[in-house]
């Protein structure tokens, strides 16, 4: 079998939920059928992410940039594209607006063009017109949810025929064997060294990017109600960000800044997970929400604002409890809810634990395969 080459390529300067999806997606592909390469920019930032390509049988290929907008972008891909031919160029847009030096870099007579578009909305003025160039020179443009589909249709109606939905995923079995080992005293040492929270303590968990779109100032606010009247439960915010000094101010303004912890990143997800008792996405803005399938995994009690692609992950009083984006009082008002009906928190997080298996990785390559295969 002749392995049809892929290579992947992001000129984005963070490394976020875009950014894993992309690795995950590349460790699950068939190595049978696909020989994948990835080309990012040489920010310092990127290493460790690049270090995990390679780690698994990849090459990478670093461009000397200084910023998003290099055109030494377009010149050094260009290059890279000439070197190592590939039958397949996958751009993965982080925002609406990148990649753009890459459209024009590649060769239609040699190479087919696939887009992930991570994060749409509209543009204006010259990145529009770029962004509608570029995308008339795909063969096939990947939306992570249904929503993001609908409004990739609205702004640009005439790709109808090329615009699917491949919903992202989390690798399910990775996620399990990171628990195997997991004991109540492993619980209970990271509930108290990491979270500060006494055993009886009630631990409300967010995963998110300190971004305004998270939201994370209505759960703050909202836990800061909560607490007059629970003064045995805990906020653990897990991410870094551009809102941290924000956030952080925040904390003390409401005089939470005891049982408010803003952990950073952190790499042991799923054990802070299983240590907490109830999952919170507050988004105010969210393309498709990776955190709360690792919540799904983990089985928390969720409760997620209804905005984006979550709505497509989580039903309703069924899976989870959805609630209006940027409304603190439904807010707390479903915290409430969960921390005191029992049942109803059990209910959710089987549910959701059960659907969660809709979202594995494997998944998400399989049709992602018949994408490249088609083209």
């Amino acid at each position: 079998m002749t392995q049809k080459k892929i290579l992947f390529y992001t000129d984005t300067p963070i490394y976020g939920g875009a950014e894993r999806i992309m690795l995950e997606l590349a460790r699950n592909l068939n190595r049978e059928k696909y020989s994948v390469m990835l080309a990012c920019s040489k920010y310092k930032i990127l290493d460790e992410w690049c270090e995990h390509w390679e780690q698994n049988g990849m090459q990478v290929a670093r461009l000397n940039v200084i910023h998003k907008h290099d055109p030494r972008h377009h010149l050094q891909l260009k290059k890279i594209l000439k070197k190592e031919r590939p039958d397949i160029l996958h751009l993965h847009l982080w925002n609406p607006g990148s990649c753009r030096y890459a459209f024009g870099a590649v060769d239609k007579k040699t190479t087919k063009l696939i887009s992930t578009e991570h994060d749409p909305f509209p543009l204006n003025g010259i990145k529009n017109m770029l962004k509608k160039k570029g995308l008339k020179k795909t063969d096939c443009t990947i939306a992570v949810s249904d929503a993001n589909r609908e409004l990739l249709l609205k702004l640009y109606p005439d790709l109808e025929s090329r615009i699917v939905t491949i919903h992202n995923g989390i690798d399910l079995e990775h996620f399990e064997k990171q628990l195997l080992h997991f004991s109540s005293q492993k619980k209970a040492k990271i509930r108290s060294d990491l979270m500060k929270a006494a055993h009886n303590d009630f631990v409300i968990v967010s995963v998110a990017a300190l971004h305004p779109r998270k939201g994370l100032k209505h759960v703050i606010e909202a836990f800061a109600e909560i607490k007059k009247e629970a003064p045995q439960t805990k906020l653990v915010i897990v991410g870094e960000g551009p809102q941290r000094k924000e956030l952080t101010e925040c904390i003390k303004k409401l005089g939470v800044s005891h049982e408010v912890m803003l952990l950073g990143k952190q790499e042991n997800i799923p054990e802070i997970l299983k240590s907490s008792d109830l999952f919170v996405l507050p988004s105010v803005k969210e393309a498709f929400g990776i955190a709360v399938l690792e919540a799904m995994a983990a089985q928390l009690p969720i409760i997620a604002s209804g905005v984006g692609g979550i709505p497509e992950i989580i039903k309703n009083n069924r899976s989870g409890l959805l609630v209006e984006p940027g409304n603190t009082e439904a807010l707390k008002t479903a915290i409430q809810e969960l921390m005191k009906n029992q049942p109803l928190s059990q209910k959710l997080a089987f549910v959701a634990h059960h659907e969660v298996k809709n979202f594995d990785v494997k998944t998400m390559a399989r049709r992602t395969e018949a994408i490249y295969d088609g083209v």
